[in-house]
This record gives structure tokens, sequence and C-alpha cells, in this order.
């Protein structure tokens, strides 16, 4: 795990009556669809300069970091 979130565990499909606000609801990693399982299908990433280090601005619109 990142040396960023060390407290926070591994985060995994509980399903969508799951009360875990740190949980998925809908993606399950090894769910089959198409032939394929879902962690192949949809591929998450974080771009840091976005997300962390940056005012939140991409290409769908403004900033979204208050840095107040």
């Amino acid at each position: 795990m990142s040396e960023f979130f060390k407290n926070i565990l591994t985060i995994s499909y509980e399903g969508k009556d799951s009360k875990n606000p740190l949980a998925f609801k809908f993606y399950n990693p090894n769910e089959i669809i198409a032939g394929k399982p879902m962690k192949e299908q949809l591929k998450f990433v974080l771009s840091w300069w976005h997300t962390m280090g940056g005012d939140g601005t991409d290409m769908f619109g403004c900033g979204i970091t208050d840095k107040t």
C-alpha cells in the first residue's frame, strides 16, 4: 500500500447493501463481464497533479479545490 495511506486497508467489494463508506458497492474486480474480470475492464488510475497537487482542474471543467 502507498506510503501516503498507511492506515487504510485495501478497499474491497462488499455489495450494494454495505454500510461501509470505504467499500466498493458495485465494482467487483473479480466479476466476469464479457469474458474478462472487471479489474481488466475498468482500470482505475489517479492523476496526482489533478487530484492532489493542482487545483482540481481537468479537461471537463474548472478547479474544484478550495485552497483558502
